[in-house]
């Protein structure tokens, strides 16, 4: 059964206390979809936001030319489809589920009530929206100011997840071939085995039970 303590894990409500995310319990619905599934398309009306409880999501955009541009990658604890958290829309993306996954569905039609009446929690959650705001302008100066590898190193770290315990390093999670890392950042599969190589054999980072862990994130990060 869901609890207000599972909920702090969220990036979206751990500035929060238990307290104040309890009024979303009654209205997040635990559903279960399997790989390869479609969450929605690129345009499609929706009312929902979603939450990952387990699993991993991707989330693409279709270019003009046909081919697939990834935009994103969820795992545990992370939250995609914000942009209609307070009212309709069209989904800017599509979502795909790439693993088995469980995941918590919020109809929006609920939240700006919860919003109103509970205007600690609106601050919080616009705060953590404009942090994600934030981290978005900054890799797209990232995107125009640094080489492919350079581009690549910031999106490891993008990517990682905390490290499990204490003296393990930070990791980014199996699943993401090179050739999806390719897609994020529009370069090829073979600019991502060179980089990768080249940080493997220099301790930079080490692949383990298919995750990137990576060994001196410092290196990556001013990576030029």
């Amino acid at each position: 059964m869901l609890t207000t303590s599972e909920l702090l894990h969220f990036n979206l409500f751990s500035a929060l206390a238990e307290e104040h995310v309890l009024p979303f319990l009654t209205h997040l619905r635990e559903r279960h979809y399997r790989r390869g599934q479609i969450l929605f398309v690129e345009g499609e009306i929706g009312s929902q936001v979603y939450f990952v409880l387990n699993g991993q999501i991707k989330l693409s955009k279709m270019l003009p030319d046909g081919d697939e541009q990834i935009l994103d990658w969820y795992g545990p604890y992370d939250s995609f489809a914000e942009t209609l958290l307070l009212e309709s829309g069209a989904y800017p993306a599509t979502a795909e589920v790439l693993q088995d996954s469980t995941l918590l569905v919020l109809p929006n039609e609920v939240v700006p009530g919860i919003l109103e009446e509970h205007p600690r929690l609106a601050v919080a959650i616009i705060r953590t929206l404009n942090k994600r705001l934030r981290l978005a302008q900054e890799f797209i100066r990232i995107l125009t100011s640094k080489s492919t590898a350079g581009i690549l190193a910031s999106l490891l770290l993008r990517l990682a997840r905390p490290a499990p315990s204490p003296g393990k390093p930070i990791f980014v999670p199996g699943g993401l071939t090179h050739r999806d890392l390719a897609g994020m950042i529009g370069t090829s599969r073979e600019v991502v085995n060179r980089s990768l190589n080249a940080w493997k054999k220099s301790g930079i980072i080490r692949v383990a039970n298919e995750h990137i862990e990576i060994i001196k994130p410092q290196e990556l990060a001013d990576w030029p």
